[in-house]
């Protein structure tokens, strides 16, 4: 199987897109884990902001109010940031109990701040009962900033893991697509050089990509196309008439080849409709269109030709029925995939097509016979696509 060139960038583009979507989640991760930083820097903050207002000499109230004072004013905006929400939380972290947390280390701040102001304010015979309390509140609050802590820590350890884990996974996946697609970018640099190199010993060189494949055997073709007597070629399409069909099936069967000869009979779908609809040149140019997609496929012992019905017979010599069978289903399919010139604009056809073994006891005549009874089931069951004959049982590839 012929790899694609279009499959290969489509699916490299599509590593590149999720190695950069993994890029960004892993840089989202490491700014949430530096936001936790910054909350344990405001937590052991308000340790400095309580030791400070506590510690404070009230010999000089003056200047103690304007410390204490300072300090509970910088204690409530650390409170605050400590509940700073970031991106990560609702998914590595639990909203719940972090609220929880904050509510209580608010609630203990504030009655902090309320017993070192009555500390402040109160009379010197009560200065020691208000500092008692002060002490009391100071307890609360340190144990509700170590709960917080815990949990800042415990969140820190969780959003480390996340983002090793997205970490490797980005690893792996980047490596997988160097090491993948280094390997595929080879192989079109390979078919690259066979197609430019010099044919010097004769040999058939190995293409592993279908696109140079296809343009391969089109250089090769019009490379060996010599001038055909008008007689024998379709005025419509340029291929080959009945008669240019016998005479280049008659002179290529000669040929020594180990291959089997096969037959593919096309027809369009709604044709008697469609010629009814269009004009003799925009019919022309269809067929004409028809048959450079046919000979996309085409090989030296192939026959393409377009009988008096208007159908499209195609001769392949292969090596395996698989091998032909898939070249065919891939012309039905480019027909419907692609888009034909008119008069009226672009318009879509489809082919039916009847896939055989050519008996070499039958004639030509025979074998197409056959393979107009096979367009008939497949046109039965809808059309666009391949009906082969396996065992006096009808099947369908499309």
């Amino acid at each position: 199987m012929l790899l694609s060139i279009r499959k290969i960038f489509f699916n490299l583009k599509f590593a590149l897109l999720l190695s950069v979507g993994g890029m960004f989640v892993l840089t989202a991760q490491l700014c949430h884990i530096s936001s936790y930083a910054d909350r344990l820097s405001a937590l052991k903050n308000q340790h400095a902001l309580i030791e400070k207002a506590v510690k404070t000499d009230l010999n000089d109230i003056g200047m103690a109010n304007i410390v204490i004072n300072g300090a509970l004013s910088e204690l409530t905006l650390a409170v605050k940031h400590s509940g700073d929400e970031e991106l990560f939380d609702m998914i590595i972290s639990s909203n719940d109990e972090q609220a929880s947390l904050l509510r209580s280390l608010t609630l203990s701040s504030e009655m902090f701040q309320k017993a070192a102001s009555r500390w402040i304010t109160a009379a010197q015979s009560d200065r020691d009962s208000a500092f008692e309390n002060v002490l009391t509140a100071r307890t609360a609050m340190l144990a509700d900033i170590d709960h917080m802590v815990d949990y800042q820590i415990q969140s820190i350890t969780q959003a480390v893991s996340t983002a090793k884990i997205t970490g490797i996974i980005l690893f792996i996946i980047i490596l997988s697509t160097f090491l993948l697609y280094r390997y595929r970018l080879n192989q079109i640099h390979h078919d690259i050089e066979k197609a430019c190199a010099i044919d010097i010993d004769g040999s058939k060189p190995t293409i592993l990509t279908e696109e140079i494949d296809f343009l391969m055997k089109r250089l090769a073709r019009r490379s060996g196309q010599t001038t055909t007597n008008p007689t024998l070629l379709n005025p419509m399409s340029g291929l080959n008439n009945e008669k240019g069909m016998l005479t280049a099936f008659n002179a290529k069967k000669a040929s020594k080849s180990a291959n089997t000869l096969f037959l593919c009979l096309f027809e369009i779908d709604n044709f008697d409709i469609l010629s009814k609809t269009l004009s003799a040149e925009d019919i022309g140019n269809i067929f004409k269109k028809l048959g450079e997609i046919i000979s996309m496929y085409e090989q030296p012992l192939d026959v393409i030709a377009q009988l008096d019905d208007n159908r499209l017979v195609f001769f392949l010599s292969r090596n395996s029925k698989e091998v032909a069978l898939n070249e065919c289903d891939k012309i039905v399919a480019t027909v419907n995939e692609s888009g034909f010139s008119s008069a009226r604009g672009t318009i879509k056809i489809t082919l039916s097509a009847g896939f055989m073994l050519k008996a070499p006891i039958k004639s030509l005549e025979d074998s197409i016979f056959e393979a107009r009874k096979l367009i008939e089931k497949a046109q039965e069951n809808g059309g666009n696509r391949v009906a082969q004959l396996r065992d006096r049982v009808d099947s369908y590839n499309r």
